[in-house]
């Protein structure tokens, strides 16, 4: 049978390598003998052209699976999502869906240890629940990517978010997505004034060679962010910066430059883009080492697709990329980098030209001066550039979409 490579990655990435001695075994045929099945899911559409893993394990929880949350999602998605929820719900698609893929333990390894070998029962523990199910997309296969499964209860009510760090730079994202969604929930409880919501930490922790982190649900009803052109008010991530207390600093002083700094001398194997960063970096300093900026936590992924609307609230997840020591104001410029290069599908030139455009338009609101906003443009860029080569090093390849472009934008800033 024809299989997609997502779809063997992912089998891969959740239930492990197939073998004769495999303790557990996620198979598109039968089981064979010495395997009792566990989990199954329907292969929609096909095993050759994958894009959801649907469990049977009821029609609710089944459905529920593709519909819940689909306020967050796109038109023509979410038209297909809740045509699909619909079949399961009625029972229609899993009579017209035949494609199945069965996941089984291997008979001699009693219950009390499946929580060692399955993903789905080392879940069901940790979050304390009688039963639990899991569905997930089959992405087009990004060495940076995480599988992320949207958990539910048996009777198809939403128990979290669970990504799955399988690489080094992915478990650094599960991990930091942890501490981060931690810290700014608590400090945002003690906080006055607007602030967004943040979803609660339920599990992080080492399975296996994986590590996951569980985040709360979102409610039910939340709603996407329909204009990509405009942002949240800027009280918002002002909110998430002041949920540290790091004052102001001289650039050289700062720990965010710092690093950088040190991350672009560890970049021996890239010698033309360790040497464009450094160029960038010393002229930075030459013009700007005295001028201070204020300091704060940043989201660090601060965009439409990460950010949601309920109850007159604004919720904000995906919180992997944070940090606390960042220059305020960034989160703005990710915002509108992102809506460029990613929504928009424009070049990295025409994503660069509109960061330097709302470094100098609407970094005010976020209490730039005027004389330090160029600054604040080129950090961010420089920021962009460092974690596209510290993804690529982490285990994945170069983003295409900023590599080798973003040699060509350092050489335009070289005096």
């Amino acid at each position: 049978m024809s299989t997609s490579a997502p779809l063997r990655e992912l089998i891969v990435r959740l239930w492990g390598e197939p073998g004769p001695d495999a303790p557990v075994l996620a198979t598109l045929d039968a089981l064979p003998g010495g395997y009792r099945p566990v989990e199954t899911y329907a292969v929609v559409p096909s095993p050759a052209n994958a894009r959801f893993l649907v469990p049977i394990a009821g029609r609710a929880a089944a459905a529920a699976t593709l519909t819940c949350y689909n306020r967050l999602r796109s038109g023509q998605v979410r038209a297909t999502r809740r045509a699909l929820g619909a079949g399961f719900r009625t029972g229609l698609a899993q009579r017209l869906l035949k494609h199945r893929l069965t996941v089984g333990v291997r008979s001699d390894i009693p219950a009390e240890q499946a929580a060692d070998h399955l993903l789905g029962e080392h879940l069901r523990r940790v979050l304390d629940v009688p039963e639990i199910v899991f569905g997930l997309g089959v992405r087009p296969i990004d060495p940076n990517g995480k599988p992320t499964l949207q958990v539910f209860s048996g009777d198809g009510a939403p128990l979290g978010y669970a990504k799955i760090g399988w690489s080094p730079a992915t478990k650094e994202m599960a991990a930091t997505e942890a501490s981060a969604v931690e810290a700014v929930a608590t400090a945002l409880a003690a906080a006055d004034g607007p602030s967004p919501r943040v979803p609660a930490l339920l599990h992080h922790g080492p399975w296996r060679d994986l590590l996951i982190t569980v985040t709360a649900p979102l409610p039910a009803r939340v709603t996407g962010h329909g204009e990509p052109d405009s942002p949240p008010e800027p009280g918002y991530a002002l909110a998430v910066a002041d949920t540290v207390s790091a004052g102001w600093e001289r650039l050289t002083d700062m720990a965010f430059w710092r690093r950088m700094r040190d991350e672009v001398a560890a970049m021996g194997e890239e010698p033309d883009l360790a040497d464009a960063m450094t160029a960038a970096m010393d002229g930075l300093e030459e013009r700007h080492a005295e001028l201070k900026l204020r300091i704060g936590r940043w989201h660090g992924d601060w965009v439409p697709w990460n950010v949601g609307h309920h109850g007159g609230e604004l919720h904000v997840f995906d919180w992997e990329h944070s940090a606390p020591d960042a220059p305020v104001g960034l989160d703005l410029l990710h915002w509108r980098f992102q809506v460029a290069l990613v929504l928009r599908g424009a070049s990295l030139g025409t994503a660069v030209e509109a960061v330097e455009s709302a470094a100098q338009t609407e970094l005010d609101a976020y209490g730039v001066a005027a004389e330090a906003r160029e600054l604040l443009a080129r950090l961010y860029l420089l920021e962009m550039f460092t974690r596209t080569h510290r993804l690529k090093r982490g285990g994945g390849g170069w983003n295409p979409a900023l590599f080798p472009a973003m040699l060509d934008v350092l050489a335009r800033w070289r005096p």
